[in-house]
């Protein structure tokens, strides 16, 4: 096996314990305040899979610069996601129970 195929292997082995690792920690009931750190598994995904196998940091600057302006677009878009459920308030209505 040359050592192209050899790094595909290993970032692929590394892409499934971080999926296995991110699917047991799913299971852990972690407290509110600690569920955003839960987006460090995708984070580590996708950067294993830029850096091997689209192969952003042999590329040209504009490739990179391509792929930090989708980060940072990715960022703005989850920040927003984020803020609706975390500013939601319940308001109860009489006669019924909240879950």
């Amino acid at each position: 096996m040359n050592t192209k195929h050899r790094r595909h292997l290993i970032c692929w082995v590394a892409l499934l314990v971080v999926g296995a690792l991110e699917f047991g920690c799913s299971f852990i009931p972690f407290a509110r305040g600690w569920r955003p750190m839960l987006t460090l598994f995708p984070i580590v995904m996708a950067a294993l899979v830029a850096l091997m196998f689209m192969r952003v940091s042999a590329g040209p600057g504009i490739v990179r610069g391509f792929a930090i302006a989708g980060l940072f677009w990715l960022t703005i878009l989850l920040g927003l996601g984020m803020m609706d459920p975390m500013t939601r308030a319940t308001y109860p209505v009489q006669g019924t129970e909240l879950p």
